[in-house]
């Protein structure tokens, strides 16, 4: 059975809320020329083939839109452990790796996975290397 062809219904004709997105997150800008496609009379198919999405992912954000306006069109939190790290993480990796020295990388390594905090290689069991 074919589904059934859903079209955007924008708030009046001028979509010009819409060419917002087009300018930021590349993701939110495929949703977004999803929906113009969609409110210039394509079918859910044609877009899909069109930019290549399967046609059900394609009706899925065509309904967020309709449901939504273009807040919906924007990632939803994902479940699960939140990214490690951020702008100090980073920051501390930087200044880690401009460091002399050959226990650098060794140093920051230890760091990084919080194991232990190696200055020379004194500090290495059996004086080794691993």
């Amino acid at each position: 059975m074919r589904p059934v062809s859903v079209h955007a219904n924008p708030p009046g004709p001028a979509y010009q809320h819409l060419y917002h997105p087009l300018h930021h997150q590349w993701r939110e800008a495929a949703r977004t020329v999803m929906v113009l496609l969609s409110a210039a009379g394509l079918t859910a198919d044609e877009i899909g083939e069109l930019l290549g999405y399967h046609p059900a992912t394609v009706r899925r954000w065509i309904h967020r839109y309709n449901t939504d306006g273009v807040p919906g069109l924007a990632d939803r939190p994902r479940p699960g452990r939140p990214r490690l790290g951020g702008a100090r993480l980073g920051e501390r990796i930087r200044r880690l790796l401009t460091r002399p020295g050959p226990f650098a990388a060794l140093s920051l390594f230890c760091h990084w996975i919080d194991l232990c905090a190696v200055e020379t290689a004194d500090d290495l069991p059996d004086n080794k290397i691993p």
